[in-house]
């Protein structure tokens, strides 16, 4: 087939098929491009020791979905299979609380809460105290969504 295609009446085609895919392909791209930094949010993440126990560790970390809420995952990593009690606290109101025990291969739990996202700046703080010893973890973060 020659370098120009013909379309059924027998002219040229202004436009080969593969041409027009791939400038089909790059308008959906940077259409895509575009849209992504005004729908994107940055996650918010922090971690750090907790006190009682060197080896352990906790992450909290705040999600913005496409909804508008916000989910909220905590975890401690820890050395043992003991019972943790656990709180999140959203904007100083209790909005979740529980017990668990870590099971992982790592010995680590999670906690992942749905949360709404109030206007202006939302303060999640994670806590959660080992039932059998004075291991203490605490975290905490601004989301400014």
């Amino acid at each position: 087939m020659s370098h120009l295609e013909r379309n059924s009446s027998g002219r040229p085609a202004l436009v080969t098929r593969p041409v027009l895919g791939l400038l089909l392909a790059g308008v959906l791209a940077t259409s895509a491009l575009a849209a992504s930094p005004a729908l994107a949010k940055a996650d918010v993440v922090a971690s750090g020791p907790c006190r009682g126990a060197p080896d352990s560790t906790w992450k909290l970390k705040v999600d913005q979905e496409s909804n508008g809420s916000l989910t909220v995952t905590a975890a401690v990593f820890s050395e043992d299979t003991d019972e943790w009690g656990w709180k999140l606290k959203h904007n100083d109101d209790v909005s979740a609380k529980g017990t668990v025990t870590a099971r992982d291969a790592d010995r680590s739990f999670r906690v992942v809460r749905s949360m709404v996202d109030f206007t202006g700046p939302d303060e999640i703080v994670f806590r959660a105290g080992n039932k059998d010893s004075d291991e203490i973890c605490r975290g905490d973060v601004t989301f400014n969504g």
